[in-house]
């Protein structure tokens, strides 16, 4: 049995779609002295992680 599906526009999605995002505004973002402020170490306003790759 066979459905007739001509008068069905194509989608992309089975349900209405939209975009929920905000708008990509400028705004103030963090000092980096405030965006270290709570690691665990860091130098000169920089993170301090440990070395991952060996030279």
């Amino acid at each position: 049995q066979e459905l007739d599906t001509t008068q069905v526009p194509p989608t992309a999605h089975s349900i209405p779609m939209e975009n929920v995002f905000r708008d990509d505004t400028p705004r103030p973002g963090l000092t980096p002295a405030e965006a270290t402020a709570a690691a665990p170490e860091s130098a000169e306003d920089m993170f301090v992680v440990p070395r991952i790759v060996e030279t």
